[in-house]
């Protein structure tokens, strides 16, 4: 059997293997970014994660906190009144 013809015009492109380990086909390196979290980069989103965490805990103490000045009102208001029923 023949060759075809385009393969006798090209002496040099006969079908031959590629070199091992070399890409048939070239193609552009692959790169990688962190994709957005709405709308936020990887890093933006961590300091974000953090800053809720911080956040929530500042919440949390200020809640306790909140507790604390709420029951010594009413325990001054109780002092307050008894003192006022003994004069």
């Amino acid at each position: 059997m023949s060759n075809h013809a385009c393969e006798q015009d090209c002496p040099g492109r006969g079908l031959q293997p590629p070199a091992p380990g070399v890409p048939s086909a070239s193609e552009p390196p692959v790169r990688r970014w962190p994709h957005p979290v709405n709308g936020i980069d990887a890093a933006q989103a961590s300091t974000a994660r953090q800053l809720d965490t911080a956040l929530h805990y500042i919440h949390c103490a200020l809640s306790y906190q909140n507790q604390l000045l709420a029951d010594i009102k009413a325990l001054l208001e109780q002092i307050s009144s008894e003192q006022a029923e003994e004069k």
